[in-house]
């Protein structure tokens, strides 16, 4: 059968993707199928790039590779000089090739190898590490399972406690199992089995400053569907997880290359709508394989995963409309068995299933309680609603204000439409928070309403950046004046499309929106522009469409609130 070697994504990624790559008698599509593009498009090759370049000017001694990539030398060259850097046991190699490994299918380029360990015949060991644009940990108290590197000391390890990985960042991990695997094949895989991690996430007892994180690739946390275990689960390690991904993707492609010897083979896999759906090349060709009314496709909210949809598959159901008209108490005897890696396994399912008889019979927004809702009221209120920049920033804290008193609203914003750092950011933030402080003094019985905690985060955030006292003081106050609205809509509605504001003040309260693309990620473009455009006329009226959207934010969270408070009459 014909030679192949998968990449470092292949084990990470959809199976479907790895059939169609490998089978003949499909025309390849035009759009690039490197799985990273789309870490470029998050960002990603700006944040590896930033990193990559602190590494390097912090480090003399780093060994940079990158720019045989650059010149598009052989990958037999681009190879060639990294293992000799290996060889000549090189503190840190950033860019390089590793061997092609043909017996175990792989191929591999690591962001960087860090010295470790020394192999068990006294050559230099390397750890793979992977940059990645996002938070990779979350508190754990007790936890000393990691390690981590300052980038000015790469090969120097401390322990970081009560702190864990990130179970939902797994891919990375995959990632490097498969690097660690192209290690051991060219015989450089250090006898310490760790793989590194570059995320955002920043140590306050490093001065808030990018580390490694250190991962145990034998530690068993991952976990996973398993047939044989009582619980139907095991804690699985990411070398566990990573072989078995990589050997069922090895299967597939060797499948689907039988079809070109015979096209009647029948595919392995089939398509389920996923994600990675949204950037993947291949998505006209598996759309075409797929019913219309696929569940997949068409519950896009809080969606059952691709085992839990599998499962049903296996029952006989595919589609919205077979959902809406099973019985969902005769299937989850056979069902649960199937899905016990998930939590909530049953209550997942009955959500589907509502969500299916919702779109079934047409019904955008259902009230599933019929307790009263009860949200909490006071004569002076205030609806609150932060926008972000890319990168988090908040420059622009909107504020609307209503005397019920006297049934008189009024928008009140502190904003920035200027290039803003760290210290403009907290500036802003302590700007409104004494805004809202001296409202509170004025009105005690204020209460100030927010949909969902993003609102809290980032004040709590802010808060504990600088220890302000005025940020401090404000978040001392949210248990007794905030209300997440969120709660209470979460708590006595189900959508079918979610149960974001913009679904829930459009479809229940009736709210509209002045602007026709109504959506965080467009006002971020936004941003950019009433910041950045050479055009004075452009920036203002940018900068205004941005405030109008805010402004319609907070009015569509009073409208909700009002709506919510009529269903109780």
């Amino acid at each position: 059968m014909k030679e192949f070697v998968l990449d470092a994504y292949a084990a990470r990624s959809c199976p479907v993707k790895t059939f169609n790559a490998f089978n003949p008698t499909l025309s390849k599509p035009a759009a690039p199928l490197d799985e990273s593009l789309r870490g470029s498009f998050d960002g990603g090759h700006d944040f590896l790039e930033l990193t990559l370049s602190a590494i390097l000017h912090r480090n003399s001694t780093a060994v940079d590779l990158r720019h045989r990539r650059a010149t598009e030398a052989g990958w037999t060259v681009m190879e060639t000089a990294c293992i000799a850097a290996m060889e000549q046991g090189a503190p840190i190699i950033i860019g390089g090739v590793l061997p092609l490994d043909l017996e175990g299918r792989r191929s591999g380029r690591p962001d960087l190898l860090v010295r470790g360990a020394d192999t068990t015949d006294g050559r230099p060991g390397y750890l793979p590490v992977r940059i990645k644009p996002y938070r990779v940990l979350e508190k754990q108290l007790g936890c000393t399972d990691l390690q981590y590197s300052c980038l000015e000391a790469l090969t120097v390890h401390a322990c970081l406690p009560d702190l864990r990985y990130r179970g939902r960042r797994e891919g990375a991990l995959l990632e490097l199992a498969h690097h660690w695997r192209l290690l051991e094949a060219c015989g450089h895989a250090s006898t310490d089995r760790f793989g590194g991690v570059v995320g955002t996430d920043r140590l306050p007892s490093e001065g808030n400053g990018t580390v490694v994180t250190w991962v145990p690739l034998d530690l068993r946390f991952i976990r996973t569907f398993s047939r044989s275990a009582a619980s139907g689960h095991r804690l699985r390690s990411a070398m566990e997880r990573y072989d078995h991904e990589h050997g069922f993707r090895i299967h597939v492609a060797q499948q689907a290359l039988r079809r070109g010897d015979d096209d009647t083979v029948a595919p392995v896999v089939r398509p389920i709508r996923v994600k990675e759906c949204e950037w993947c090349a291949w998505w006209e060709v598996c759309r075409g394989q797929m019913d219309d009314d696929d569940l997949s496709l068409r519950i896009s909210k809080a969606p059952l995963d691709v085992r839990e949809l599998q499962a049903l598959v296996s029952l006989g159901i595919r589609t919205v409309t077979e959902l809406a008209g099973a019985d969902v108490d005769a299937l989850l005897p056979d069902y649960l068995p199937l899905t016990s890696h998930r939590d909530r396994s049953a209550s997942r399912l009955r959500q589907a299933a509502q969500r299916a008889r919702m779109l079934a019979d047409g019904v955008s927004l259902e009230r599933i309680s019929s307790d009263p809702i009860r949200v909490p009221r006071a004569d002076v209120e205030v609806d609150l609603d932060i926008e972000t920049a890319e990168g988090d920033t908040t420059y622009l804290w909107g504020a609307l204000v209503t005397d019920r008193r006297v049934g008189r609203s009024e928008f009140h914003h502190t904003s920035s439409f200027q290039e803003m750092d760290a210290d403009g950011e907290v500036a802003l933030a302590v700007s409104f928070a004494r805004w809202l402080l001296s409202l509170i003094e004025e009105h005690p019985g204020l209460r100030v309403y927010h949909y969902s905690d993003y609102e809290t985060v980032h004040l709590r955030r802010l808060a504990d950046r600088s220890q302000h006292p005025d940020l401090i003081a404000l978040c001392a106050l949210v248990r007794e004046h905030f209300v997440d609205l969120f709660q209470y809509v979460r708590d006595s509605m189900v959508a079918v499309d979610g149960l974001g504001l913009k679904v829930v003040a459009t479809k229940g309260a009736g709210f509209t929106w002045r602007d026709e693309e109504p959506n965080g990620l467009a006002s971020q473009a936004w941003y950019e522009t009433a910041v950045h455009s050479p055009d004075p006329d452009v920036r203002a009226a940018t900068a205004n469409r941005v405030l109008e959207y805010n402004e319609d934010d907070v009015r569509a969270t009073l409208a909700v609130r009002d709506w919510l408070e009529s269903l109780d009459q």
